[in-house]
């Protein structure tokens, strides 16, 4: 053998790879990823629509914040003293109202988050938060 023949032949040899034990090791992990997957997954049952379920609507309290700092609930001028004891009485009903806060555009944010605050200490949880109007 000449060796520019050996050099051809023995870059021949080292080319070939074998590929059998990989290809039997990825599918091998396809089998166990297509045995486990079904386990991993956590179904949530949701209602179809067969069934409607009819909540009812919760009771809402409109509370309009001005841009001068008055407050308005359901449409009567309130102080802050006289709409923390309103919101304590309707906090203690068996179904507490929401309480949806609208503002002027130009209110400060300062007085809706006052308003904001004498509501949840008056043990208001469900508060709606609107979005500014113009006038």
């Amino acid at each position: 053998m000449t060796t520019d023949a050996f050099r051809s032949h023995a870059a021949a040899t080292q080319a070939e790879i074998n590929v059998t034990p990989l290809i039997d090791v990825l599918l091998a992990l396809v089998v166990i990823l297509m045995v486990t997957a079904p386990l991993a997954i956590k179904r949530l049952p949701l209602p179809l629509g067969s069934s409607p379920i009819d909540l009812p609507t919760p009771r809402t309290l409109g509370l309009s914040v001005l841009s001068t700092g008055e407050l308005y609930l359901e449409g009567h001028a309130v102080s802050r003293a006289e709409l923390a004891s309103a919101l304590a009485i309707e906090a203690q009903m068996p179904k507490p109202p929401v309480l949806e806060v609208r503002s002027d555009a130009d209110t400060s944010y300062a007085n809706v988050v006052d308003a904001i605050a004498v509501a949840r200490n008056s043990g208001i949880e469900g508060i709606r938060i609107e979005g500014a109007r113009a006038k």
